[in-house]
């Protein structure tokens, strides 16, 4: 009786330090952030007269799956069509928060709603409009990655087909 007990109090304590060894996430990541959301075709025209429009009403939205704050520098984003380029800029997401990454420029910060929003600084629309001949499209790889169009190092991805001018699709 007495080594049964010591078996399943062996057994109780292994399962206990197990799950304080991994850390809390979503079931479609393997890491730290997921991508949630993905608006790759802003409202309106890109372009008008030679100038971009609209920059930062084309973006994809991340999550922080852990229940730790997250510095986001580091983690690139993947196009498989083309070569983003950017790995995105520090910024403490903190647990369980979601953040807009916009494609333009302006300050990382939280506004007085809660959002979380980054800035990847681009000058141009980035995100394919037609991705119907790619799976995934957008991939987000741990810090260190290449942004080399592979999936080598990806954690998250979403794919979202032809999109619609300004809709928003879940990944």
């Amino acid at each position: 009786m007495n080594r049964a007990i010591r078996v399943v109090a062996l057994s109780t304590a292994a399962l206990s330090l197990a799950a304080l060894q991994s850390p809390a996430q979503a079931a479609s990541t393997t890491g730290a952030l997921m991508i949630t959301h993905v608006r790759p075709n802003t409202s309106g025209a890109d372009v008008r007269s030679g100038t971009q429009l609209n920059l930062n009403g084309e973006y994809f939205l991340i999550r922080n799956v852990t229940t730790r704050t997250v510095n986001t520098g580091g983690y690139v984003p993947d196009i498989t069509s083309n070569t983003y380029g950017r790995a995105l800029p520090s910024y403490n997401l903190p647990a369980g928060a979601k953040a807009y990454v916009h494609t333009g420029s302006g300050r990382n910060h939280r506004d007085s709603s809660g959002w979380h929003h980054i800035y990847r600084g681009y000058g141009r629309h980035v995100l394919p409009n037609d991705a119907r001949s790619r799976t995934p499209d957008l991939r987000l790889k741990k810090p260190g990655s290449r942004d080399d169009n592979t999936s080598t190092g990806s954690i998250s991805a979403c794919n979202w087909n032809l999109a619609k001018d300004g809709t928003t699709y879940a990944c």
